[in-house]
């Protein structure tokens, strides 16, 4: 019997007039990813709200299936999915096709039949899961039926006069898919927020291209060596991401050598700075705006005071997914994109460098201003943007 994979979507099915478009995209993603990872051309439909994966005909559901759930796991406008074998829409053979192809069930006490049909058939989707359900039963199945959270689902869905059933449905990440929506562009450190911000943003349909300020020669390279794996690890998500490394560490130290910028200011003067030179990059890439990592009140620079008046140094939107999540929040979400071990790994800060002891909590936006006139900002931003490393990860 010939396999495929049954993927559904979830919040692409509410674009009505659009929904084509986005449709598109989700195909398109899992037709590259499927064969960048196996080297083969695969065919990947559409139909009735549904996408149908043709699989070789060499598949094999125990040995191949952990490598196509890895591929889609990635996947971002995928509600859930599950590998299925074509079958019968006339109920007494399909149970004989299920039976024949159940698989080994083990530490399973109860189980339930799903099915959706097709509206043309004579019978309804209730009748058609009792039934099969009986089915099974009467061949042996030693489970007792339960509808709730079973231990055990077989999964039956109809269309185009064919029936499709597996034993195990994967749930997706949801979101929309990757490229669906414009760039932005994301200030990336190395430690856990920025990162899961970035991801954040690529869910909703984003391709995302990240700028991370280095402190060389002052700071260690490791945190630009970090960066470098962060992104790697997102770019499973888009296929690809771009890479600014800006050169930071001197102008850091100029700041700080400056004796009319006080000390306890120059860590929301390096931030105002970061942003327009971000801002500078976004507007060169042709992007929509700018991602940070902020969460409100969790550092010295994140109070509302001093969000206000490093936000003014941009006239471009900044999206902030992580403003109200606790660092436990924010890890808990590292761990499930992969990011967490990389950004527990110890490194020297950008904006640590060169910082006060006590840095100022209630920025006047005012002073700022006064303070960055005696600065060459707009020197330092067209360098740092013209001395930038690029590279494609």
């Amino acid at each position: 019997m010939k396999w495929y994979i049954l993927v559904h979507y979830g919040e692409i099915g509410l674009k009505l007039s659009n929904m084509n478009y986005f449709v598109d995209k989700i195909l398109k993603v899992i037709r590259e990813k499927l064969q960048g990872k196996f080297r083969k051309t695969f065919k990947v439909t559409h139909t009735l709200k549904r996408i149908l994966v043709d699989l070789p005909e060499d598949f094999d559901v125990g040995r191949d299936s952990a490598e196509y759930v890895e591929v889609l796991n990635k996947v971002f406008g995928v509600k859930n999915f599950n590998f299925v074998l074509e079958g019968v829409t006339e109920l007494e053979e399909l149970g004989k096709q299920i039976q024949a192809n159940l698989p080994a069930i083990e530490r399973a006490e109860s189980f339930k039949v799903d099915v959706k049909r097709s509206m043309i058939l004579p019978y309804k989707s209730p009748e058609a899961e009792r039934y099969l359900g009986g089915v099974l039963l009467s061949n042996g199945l030693n489970l007792k039926v339960k509808l709730k959270n079973p231990d055990f689902a077989v999964w039956v869905e109809m269309f185009n006069n064919k029936s499709y059933f597996g034993f195990k449905r994967y749930a997706g990440l949801g979101g929309m898919p990757t490229g669906s929506q414009s760039k932005l562009v994301s200030l990336l450190s190395a430690g856990f927020d920025s990162p899961v911000a970035s991801y954040m943003l690529m869910k909703r349909g984003a391709r995302v291209i990240f700028v991370h300020f280095s402190g060389y020669p002052f700071g260690d390279k490791q945190s630009v060596d970090n960066v470098e794996s962060l992104v790697k690890i997102l770019s499973e998500y888009q296929d690809f991401s771009k890479l600014y490394i800006v050169p930071f560490g001197q102008i850091q130290k100029d700041i700080a050598m400056n004796f009319e910028v006080p000390e306890k200011q120059r860590t929301v003067i390096y931030k105002r700075l970061m942003l327009r030179i971000a801002q500078k990059i976004t507007f060169d890439e042709k992007a929509d705006g700018m991602i940070t990592g902020d969460s409100y009140g969790q550092v010295a620079s994140q109070t509302p005071e001093n969000l206000l008046a490093i936000h003014e140094a941009t006239i471009l939107p900044l999206f902030q997914p992580l403003i109200g999540f606790d660092k436990e929040e924010i890890i808990a979400l590292a761990e499930k994109i992969g990011t967490d071990k990389i950004s527990s790994m110890p490194c020297v800060d950008t904006c640590s460098m060169f910082g006060a002891i006590h840095p100022e909590i209630r920025a006047n936006l005012l002073d700022l201003k006064k303070y960055e006139e005696n600065l060459p900002m707009d020197k330092w931003i067209n360098e740092s943007v013209k001395n930038s490393e690029i590279k494609m990860l």
